[in-house]
């Protein structure tokens, strides 16, 4: 990746021309001696390969194997961002607070930083991200890509009123770009094969362990994923996550993530594999699901 740029300073708490804010998404920050080691034994991502010029998506899980939260970890000048949705901020530092005993992390809500989208057409001069998955910081504000995404995201000071249609543009990108998060709903509720975490780079299946590891990596090497996540189209209205998907009668998978369009609704929806080519609906809906292609394969 190019090296870091310069550009002209920015005063803390001023808005950045062009910036709208995405209020559904917050950070958490976590800093200290410790901060890399810690999060190396709780998250799937390779924390040793992480750098300042690098979005890397990565989750944490149960015991168990389940994905609590999925987020993308940004090197910041004062420690690792991850940037999640807002509403499970407070239980996901609860959650990585839990195991941090003598470790020298400080992990809380990063409540002074404000996530935001800014087309590339309108980024600063001097600002060049060439590859997917690349991050600036300047002067306190990261820039970030991520994959299938022609806009970009920002983490920084300042604030800006809030747009529901540019926050319905972002979302309505993530779910076709094949993004997956997890939400309230849906805690706990897939393994991160599920939601391709592996397939979009999130899992490192060399490093050392981490919580949910063993289950996590039986699946990879086992060759034991049965259910994917895939997009679909339907002409009903956008279900909440967790809704069940059927097969006539059969459960056949579940919804991570729905938006609403013009005519319908895009679902990103966990299926079992067994049941992908049967014709499926959502509970209690009878509009039928039409598979739509994902900007990576799903094997």
């Amino acid at each position: 990746m190019s090296a870091p740029i310069s550009a002209p300073a920015v005063a803390a708490g001023t808005p950045i021309p062009g910036i709208g804010p995405l209020t559904a998404l917050a950070a958490i920050m976590v800093s200290g001696a410790d901060a890399r080691v810690y999060l190396q034994g709780q998250l799937t991502a390779d924390l040793d390969k992480l750098n300042p010029n690098q979005a890397q998506l990565a989750c944490c899980n149960s015991p168990q194997g389940r994905v609590q939260a999925v987020f993308w970890m940004l090197e910041r000048a004062e420690g690792i961002a991850l940037v999640l949705p807002a509403s499970l901020v407070d239980a996901t530092v609860v959650r990585l607070r839990k195991y941090v005993l003598r470790a020298k992390a400080k992990i809380e809500a990063a409540k002074h930083l404000q996530v935001g989208v800014i087309p590339r057409a309108a980024l600063p001069a001097d600002v060049t991200l060439t590859e997917t998955g690349s991050h600036r910081e300047i002067n306190g504000v990261s820039y970030f890509t991520l994959p299938g995404l022609d806009d970009v995201l920002v983490l920084g000071t300042g604030s800006a009123p809030a747009d529901p249609a540019r926050e319905h543009r972002w979302h309505m990108s993530q779910v076709r770009a094949g993004l997956p998060q997890v939400y309230p709903e849906t805690h706990e509720a897939f393994v991160a094969q599920m939601l391709n975490i592996d397939l979009l780079g999130g899992i490192n299946f060399e490093k050392g362990c981490y919580t949910g590891q063993e289950i996590i990596a039986r699946a990879h090497f086992r060759g034991a994923v049965k259910r994917r996540m895939f997009l679909f189209h339907s002409a009903g209205p956008a279900p909440a996550p967790g809704t069940r998907v059927l097969a006539g009668e059969q459960h056949a998978g579940d919804i991570v993530d729905a938006v609403a369009t013009e005519d319908g609704c895009d679902i990103l929806a966990v299926i079992s594999l067994a049941q992908l080519d049967a014709p499926l609906h959502i509970d209690g809906q009878t509009a039928p699901l039409t598979r739509q292609p994902l900007p990576y394969a799903v094997g």
